[in-house]
């Protein structure tokens, strides 16, 4: 296959980078429920797209629930962060996790390192969005007298 080509000497690759720190709207846009690298339980993977963000949309963030560990912490952690998830994206009844494929929320990142490579990891799912509504299927806030929100939760 012949390639008429001319490269472009001020855009070239400079590998991966993950995105700055900060809050971003994302859509869930892949999830998968794989075994621990110790083989030991389950974790959910979810794949967040950013949108609305006139320089970052399309980039994406990914994210690791615990479903299934040793570790009683790690699993009360998980099922927290998979609790707000739903109840931010107006999810009642999670049967797969493809019903969360296309749903939207706004989570805040942060930058660090894994295996000595930056990543990003999502430090928090945030509850109330900047014009004063809670998240894309509720108008109202929570009920008085609902349990206090993980400290994960904005």
């Amino acid at each position: 296959m012949q390639l008429n080509y001319t490269p472009d000497p001020n855009d070239q690759y400079v590998g991966f980078q993950p995105v700055p720190a900060g809050e971003y709207r994302v859509q869930i846009t892949d999830t998968a429920i794989k075994d621990t690298k110790s083989g030991l339980g389950k974790v959910l993977n979810l794949t967040y797209e950013i949108v609305g963000d006139p320089d970052l949309s399309g980039r994406k963030v990914f994210d690791t629930i615990n479903l299934d560990n040793p570790s009683v912490d790690a699993v009360r952690i998980g099922k927290q962060k998979l609790n707000t998830i739903c109840v931010l994206t107006g999810v009642k009844k999670l049967r797969d996790t493809a019903e969360l494929h296309g749903k939207v929320l706004t989570i805040q990142v942060s930058v660090g390192e894994y295996n000595g490579k930056p990543n990003n990891r999502v430090d928090k799912y945030i509850a109330k969005e900047s014009d004063g509504t809670f998240g894309d299927d509720e108008e109202t806030p929570p009920p008085a007298g609902e349990k206090k929100k993980p400290s994960f939760v904005k």
